[in-house]
């Protein structure tokens, strides 16, 4: 336990300029809004962002913040939203695509996130290297400048290291100098890379792993420069409790493989059942992040580069097996209300089954309904979805058809080193109530904030669930019916 004399998380936080890039994404809007709710007295949010889509920078940060997940904020404390304070700059280029202005107007920040990334397996590999790789090297040159800095958090995957199914908190030796990829991604253009991508990654299973392997090399030769922490969270998912309970705003992970199969769209899955996923709820991990900048900035570990794996213990996963299974159960409670057809369907672990049972259960479904619609006037969108379902389980096969395990000592220990007056607030705890019931906020929470079903409806769900599945039912028999009618036919009389 720290001693008491050493002040708490919002005190140290107090009056302190704070830096985030990927402040749009999934885990930066949770670090942005614990920062203003948790430690009020913070003084300002910068948030590098660009301008998208024909969208200001304030018309943005607008949308951000007009979502759901600050309602929290705007009913206790409005004020503290004025705090945020979008810088225009983008992670793909040189010194961050900052102006001489707004680095000057960020001079005094005393702490540092780099979030952003982009997390798709399928980026061309020299995309991936400027925006995974090069940006944390922008991200730390800029950071050496700050004369008030107290503590830089990059954030990392533990899936960085896909090749060890043994992941320890400890930097690991690199596939490639950083420094040449980097060379290579400004010198060559996308096409030439990818014609050598697979000798240079060492066949790494996609780009987004590989470059943030190479992040972490970047960090670690700056660790005599930077107070700085490398904190690895393994799949993020939705909030377990703050600021609401199931809270997510992608499909990624695994609840997008759940409200597939509840919406009755995905019925072909490539996976092992056995192999064990590995979550983190969102919330979680964004405590824990604060806390070890906390820690870095108040315990003297000059040269130290602590290594931070956000990763469930072996006993607090569940195989893909039995959550599917669970999830089915949960479907029973709070199905969704645009099914397609009653949940269901196949998995394997060969692919050329795979792309059979795919062709026959999705992909000829996708293509009669969709015509149907085009012939009523209507907008088709099966095929297209199901292009991206199956793009989506090519690109995460790997993942799904292996197992890790994560060393968390570190991670474990931060739940004892804050103080008492802080674990209300930033304890680390995590699936305190139980994992059936964490996914089952999940369900409930991807049916809120990514399908905006509204809760009332479940009532009206539930008798369109039943009515699917006795058709469910009604067209196997009536399948089974017609193919034992004919083989009786054809080679029995």
């Amino acid at each position: 336990m720290m001693q008491q004399k050493c002040p708490n998380i919002p005190a140290v936080f107090a009056d302190a300029d704070v830096f985030i890039t990927g402040g749009t994404g999934f885990m930066g809007k949770v670090l942005i809004e614990k920062l203003l709710r948790s430690c009020p007295h913070i003084a300002r949010v910068f948030v590098l962002m660009r301008a998208k889509r024909g969208k200001s920078l304030e018309e943005r940060l607008k949308e951000i913040t007009d979502g759901v997940l600050f309602d929290v904020i705007k009913s206790e404390n409005p004020a503290a939203l004025r705090k945020i304070h979008p810088i225009e700059g983008d992670c793909t280029q040189l010194k961050l695509g900052m102006s001489p202005e707004s680095i000057e107007l960020i001079k005094d920040v005393q702490f540092v996130f780099h979030v952003a990334a982009s997390v798709r397996f399928n980026d061309p590999l020299k995309d991936a290297i400027l925006i995974n790789t090069r940006s944390t090297r922008e991200v730390l040159d800029w950071a050496k400048t700050l004369r008030k800095l107290r503590a830089a958090v990059h954030i990392s995957t533990t899936y960085c290291n896909p090749e060890l199914k043994l992941v320890e908190e400890k930097i690991y030796p690199p596939k490639m100098d950083w420094r040449e990829a980097i060379r290579m991604a400004e010198m060559f253009d996308s096409a030439v890379l990818e014609t050598v991508k697979e000798k240079l990654t060492q066949f790494a299973p996609n780009t987004y792993t590989y470059t943030k392997g190479l992040a972490e090399q970047i960090c670690y030769e700056y660790r005599n420069d930077i107070p700085l922490v490398v904190f690895r969270p393994s799949i993020v998912t939705n909030s377990e409790t703050e600021p609401l309970t199931g809270w997510v705003d992608n499909f990624n992970g695994p609840i997008g493989l759940l409200l597939g199969c509840a919406s009755g769209v995905v019925r072909a899955g490539l996976l092992d059942l056995d192999k064990r996923i590995n979550c983190i709820p969102v919330d979680v991990s964004i405590k824990a992040i604060i806390v070890a900048a906390w820690k870095r900035a108040t315990i003297d570990e000059r040269g130290a580069l602590p290594v931070y794996n956000s990763a469930a213990e072996p006993e607090k996963t569940v195989n893909y097996g039995s959550m599917l299974y669970d999830g089915k159960v949960l479907f029973d409670r709070t199905p969704l209300n645009n099914m397609l057809w009653a949940p269901g369907g196949i998995t394997t672990t060969n692919q050329y089954c795979f792309y059979l049972v795919f062709f026959c259960c999705q992909l000829l479904p996708a293509l009669i309904v969709d015509a149907l619609l085009h012939i009523v006037g209507k907008t088709p969108f099966l095929l297209k979805l199901n292009r991206k379902i199956f793009d989506a389980q090519i690109s995460l096969r790997y993942f799904m058809n292996n197992e890790w395990v994560f060393r968390n000592e570190n991670f474990k220990e931060l739940e004892y080193t804050i103080m008492d007056d802080d674990r209300k607030d930033f304890s680390t705890k995590y699936f305190v109530l139980g994992m059936m019931e964490y996914y089952e906020a999940a369900i409930l929470g991807g049916r809120r904030y990514l399908l905006k079903d509204p809760d009332e409806s479940i009532e009206h769900a539930l008798q369109k669930y039943k009515r699917l599945r006795v058709l469910n039912y009604v067209l196997k028999f009536a399948l089974a019916f017609v193919t034992m009618y004919y083989i009786y036919n054809r080679y029995i009389l």
